[in-house]
């Protein structure tokens, strides 16, 4: 109401109709309170048994969510100035720090940053609770770290000294290493372990940029350079050792080039790692049904901000959305694609048709096919994930059928899509049994 004084009738229907929302309210909001309070409950039991899951988990929230996630390849070693390792150890790298690249997803009035950050991992042969590893049968310590054995104890028979090695290496989880207030468990923190050194994570990098990031993956053949897709059609560019580590105020998106010729959104982009005669070369695809080839090699080596690229392909098959595309680990001239269509497409890039894939799967999936990638070592498997909430691993030399189908357990439906889309892309990623994987919870 904008009058004044408003008039009894208004009043009266004003006051019933405020009665009938607060009437309404509690029973509206009751399912997703009890599903929120499902999802929160579940996530404390996961959270409760990382320790027996996981090698290692590391929770860290941001400011704004991240839709993309990928290692950087340095690793710098990191010392506290302490012998650490097996008992008796010398070393002093008690953690490595590695870097991620990530993104933001602002509600589009603050600016977008693409981003660097550090994370201080432990290092496989650091022990996780010193006090317990060193034979600590009891469990007790004097908060110390120091053994409360009485002195009976201590006039028994001691461990050899391989058997101590052995028992010190092991990563021991014990009742008094609970958080309560986190519900976390295990040895590694931020305040007791390694002088604050493991469990880090700080932003050393800001750049600006146009939109959310949607995904950002580096060159392989040098990590300084990488590619962006956001909510524009065009495939952004950067050097990023060509920018500072944290923008000045008021600064905007400076990318070193800009690759036009899609026309839609997009999610996909993939570069070719295949020696240096792959190298400045990606694949990229869009919401207009086109996967595009572009070659940044003589781009970058002209060093100039805001150069224009246009693509050296255009593929089109698809009869829908592609979602995802990867270039081939080995193969330089193979590229997959999928999509909406449910289709997985292989391509040849030395044929000459530009309109029909080497190799095409019908119905790969029951839904959306929203993400695949190779198999960095095994060069005949491929791997796709979808909106059905299935993962199938295909032989691309009996390309008919499918080798592996795996279900999600567990999805929640109001984030099925976006979410299972980026566990499966993090999850193909990171083929190798012995790379560390990281699960995130977004939330929005």
């Amino acid at each position: 109401m904008t009058d004044d004084k408003p008039s009894n009738n208004n009043n009266t229907t004003t006051t019933t109709t405020s009665s009938k929302n607060s009437e309404e309210d509690p029973s509206s909001n009751l399912a997703d309170q009890l599903s929120e309070r499902l999802i929160h409950q579940e996530y404390k039991i996961w959270k409760k048994n990382t320790p027996y899951l996981y090698d290692y988990v590391l929770t860290h929230g941001l400011v704004w969510p991240s839709l993309t996630c990928q290692w950087l390849p340095p690793v710098r070693q990191l010392d506290d100035g302490k012998a650490v390792g097996a008992i008796g150890g010398n070393s002093k790298n008690v953690a490595e720090e590695h870097s991620l690249l990530i993104g933001t997803h602002t509600s589009g009035e603050e600016m977008n940053y693409l981003m660097v950050c550090a994370v201080n991992l432990p290092r496989d042969d650091v022990v996780v609770d010193v006090g317990d590893a060193a034979g600590n049968a009891n469990g007790k310590s004097d908060g110390n770290g120091k053994s409360g054995t009485n002195e009976k104890d201590e006039s028994e028979e001691a461990p050899s000294k391989k058997q101590k090695t052995q028992e010190a290496s092991k990563p021991i989880f014990t009742a008094t290493n609970y958080n309560e207030e986190k519900n976390e468990l295990g040895g590694y923190s931020s305040t007791t372990a390694a002088n604050g050194l493991v469990g880090k994570i700080e932003i050393r990098m800001k750049i600006p940029h146009d939109g959310e990031v949607n995904r950002a993956r580096y060159m392989p053949q040098n990590h300084f350079i990488v590619a962006t897709r956001g909510p524009s059609p065009e495939v952004y560019i950067w050097d990023l050792s060509k920018h500072g580590s944290f923008p000045e105020e008021g600064a905007t998106p400076c990318p070193q080039i800009v690759c036009r010729g899609h026309t839609g959104e997009g999610y996909g982009v993939s570069w070719c790692g295949v020696g240096e005669e792959g190298k400045g070369r990606l694949c990229t695809c869009a919401e207009d049904k086109t996967v595009r080839i572009w070659d940044v090699n003589e781009a970058l080596k002209e060093g100039k901000n805001g150069m224009v690229v246009r693509p050296t392909d255009t593929l089109e098959y698809h009869t829908n959305v592609v979602e995802d595309v990867d270039w081939h680990k080995r193969d330089i001239n193979m590229i997959g694609s999928c999509g909406d269509d449910r289709l997985i497409c292989l391509w040849d890039v030395r044929e000459g048709k530009r309109n029909k894939p080497m190799h095409i799967i019908k119905d790969a999936h029951k839904g959306d096919v929203n993400c695949l990638a190779f198999h960095p070592m095994n060069e005949f498997l491929l791997a796709s994930g979808s909106a059905d909430k299935t993962v199938k691993l295909w032989d691309m030399r009996n390309i008919k059928r499918c080798v592996s189908n795996c279900y999600c357990v567990y999805c929640c439906e109001k984030y099925r899509k976006c979410g299972f889309s980026f566990i499966a892309i993090d999850t193909f990623t990171n083929w190798n049994s012995t790379s560390l994987s990281i699960r995130c919870k977004l939330s929005y």
